[in-house]
């Protein structure tokens, strides 16, 4: 977590993109630089597979081909920590707006939109001012830090989802739901099931529209309908 005098930055912070960079670069670079020899170990093991293969790199000899092996090591230790940042959520969050970051992707919310600001087990939910959820990211922060930070920019805490009793688990063709909600969670059940993120976050965003709030545990979909405030919560105007 990061503090200066206009905002705090929790989650995965720039400083520790630098140093996965760094560290997966130089790891990266040493196993390329050794690639050929363990090549070479391999292929005195009676069983090892792919005989062909370890041959050609064990052709590789002398300088020339150790620069180059390091130098395909450590483009694809920075590839990696390139791919595991996109993964990675960072929050900054100011007296007026609170940006989440995850790779190029930026959602900035102002603050009289936020209602409440809550944990869900390792997920960072945001409330609307209507019930439904702006934001709901996955965040590597210590509760402790990620309270701290938003209190201290006097947004509204909560231990709890205050709408946690109101979830009920989803059925096909329930007579609850429309037929194009039902439609939308039957592709966001299916995107669950296939991982395909992407999709399941921008099927929660279509529903968000219709009034639907989601949230998961495993495959498994739990939905409610948006609500005017929630309990006993007041709305705050923004600073």
């Amino acid at each position: 977590m990061l503090h200066d005098q206009s905002h705090t930055t929790i989650g995965f912070t720039k400083t520790a993109a630098y140093f996965l960079y760094a560290v997966l670069a130089i790891i990266g670079l040493t196993i390329g630089y050794f690639i050929p020899q363990f090549a070479k170990w391999a292929l005195s093991l009676p069983w090892i597979p792919f005989e062909g293969p370890l041959r050609l790199v064990t052709s590789f000899q002398g300088s020339p081909a150790a620069f180059i092996t390091a130098l395909l090591g450590m483009s694809a230790g920075i590839w990696f920590a390139h791919t595991v940042i996109a993964m990675l959520l960072s929050v900054k969050i100011t007296d007026d707006t609170v940006e989440l970051i995850k790779g190029k992707k930026v959602q900035m919310i102002r603050s009289d939109d936020i209602a409440l600001v809550f944990l869900d087990h390792k997920r960072l939910v945001l409330l609307g001012t209507a019930g439904y959820e702006l934001a709901r990211e996955e965040i590597d922060e210590k509760p402790v830090n990620i309270e701290n930070a938003f209190k201290k920019h006097h947004y509204e805490w909560a231990a709890a989802d205050p709408f946690k009793d109101q979830f009920r688990r989803w059925i096909s063709d329930a007579p609850d739901l429309s037929p194009g909600v039902h439609a939308l969670l039957k592709a966001r059940h299916k995107a669950l099931k296939d991982e395909e993120t992407d999709d399941v976050e921008e099927f929660r965003l279509e529903l968000a529209q219709l009034g639907i709030v989601v949230r998961d545990k495993g495959t498994r979909q739990y939905w409610r309908k948006a609500e005017t405030y929630p309990p006993n919560i007041e709305h705050r105007e923004g600073s």
